[in-house]
């Protein structure tokens, strides 16, 4: 385990960010050094442990590492219901624009500020934020949220691009919705 990587890793996680494999550097993705240390098969077990006896899983899901409190119900926290949600209304508004989704997928592409203002003006969306307790401006939340917590970034052009977990939550989100529509 690298020492300098450790409390970087700690930091970050502890603030609830998620830590990506690739991180934005000028116009090019490029590995993520804190993932790498996460994902190697020496250090792994060992991160596992280390959360484990202060309380906490380390998840991967998709190409990110985030933590999940042990012993916790099933029932989303206000942070979970609101990233969920910010997820939801990104992924649905880029669609009605019209765009396909991958413009918000894909780093050299993503959302103008103009169009991720324009998103947050639909009445149906500005409900949504509302009933999760978000009352700021669509763009602002957007910062706030999904780019503090590293589920999203503006590019080199300053688009908004999902990062990979961004992505993987929302995958993740879109199988859950299958499964109960299987049911």
């Amino acid at each position: 385990m690298d020492k300098e990587y450790s409390r970087q890793i700690y930091n970050e996680l502890i603030n609830g960010w998620v830590i990506n494999k690739q991180v934005m550097e000028g116009d090019l993705l490029v590995p993520n050094p804190l993932y790498d240390e996460l994902s190697s098969a020496l250090n792994r077990e060992h991160y596992i442990q280390l959360y484990s006896c202060i309380g906490y899983e380390l998840k991967e899901m998709g190409g990110c590492f985030f933590l999940n409190e042990l012993n916790k119900s099933d029932v989303l926290s206000d942070a979970a219901m609101r990233i969920q949600v910010m997820l939801v209304v990104l992924v649905r508004g880029t669609s009605q624009l019209p765009q396909l989704t991958s413009i918000v997928t894909t780093h050299r592409a993503g959302l103008t500020r103009d169009q991720v203002g324009k998103i947050g003006m639909v009445d149906e969306y500005q409900q949504m934020l509302r009933a999760v307790g978000l009352k700021g401006s669509f763009e602002k939340e957007v910062e706030n949220i999904l780019v503090t917590r590293k589920l999203a970034y503006w590019n080199h052009l300053d688009r908004l691009v999902l990062s990979t977990g961004g992505v993987a939550l929302v995958e993740r989100m879109q199988l859950e919705i299958e499964a109960i529509n299987v049911q």
